[in-house]
């Protein structure tokens, strides 16, 4: 089993996905084949025609509010995913890559393995008196990784919710392998 789940919600040309394609990169490196899960997007965006050609599985679905499809196939797919992520995830997947925090409000609870990493994509200062908006819960399971990419993001999130709810190991993932070390 060398697959990895990574787990997004664009492909457009941004920083996040920019870090997905560094992600893919680096797993292909290491002998790992990856596979994109993308939610809530059914657009084809920037990086579907490059992972096309490097025949990465880019899989586009829903993991929540199903009951909204009009396509019993698009809903069917949904169900599938779901059963997948919740108790095949293990089998199937060598570890799960969710890319950005602001997608763990719809897999945290969904995804049963126990090597799950959350890359974190944003800075406190992002947000509201500079404060992340997520969940201690999300960090709070000693066998998940919070992988942030640069220091100033791992001492802010110790910074805000201190190391009695921030049980998830902390590590820095150099962004952007080819380019310039701002770390």
């Amino acid at each position: 089993m060398n697959k990895i789940l990574i787990v997004s919600n664009l492909l457009r040309i941004g920083g996040a996905e920019k870090l997905l394609y560094e992600v893919v990169g680096f797993a292909r490196a290491n002998n790992l084949e990856p596979v994109i899960l993308i939610l809530d997007s059914y657009d084809r965006e920037h990086y579907d025609p490059i992972y096309e050609q490097m025949n990465v599985k880019v899989v586009r679905t829903r993991i929540s509010l199903i009951k909204n499809f009009r396509s019993p196939m698009q809903m069917l797919q949904s169900v599938i995913w779901i059963i997948r992520l919740r108790y095949f995830a293990r089998k199937l997947y060598k570890s799960i890559h969710v890319i950005g925090l602001y997608n763990l409000d719809k897999v945290y609870h969904g995804i049963n393995h126990n090597r799950r990493f959350f890359w974190n994509v944003n800075n406190a200062i992002q947000f509201v008196d500079r404060k992340f908006p997520y969940s201690a819960e999300y960090f709070g399971n000693g066998n998940d990784t919070i992988v942030c990419i640069n220091k100033y993001q791992a001492t802010e999130m110790q910074s805000q919710y201190g190391l009695d709810l921030l049980k998830a190991k902390i590590t820095v993932f150099k962004l952007f392998l080819g380019g310039h070390d701002t770390n």
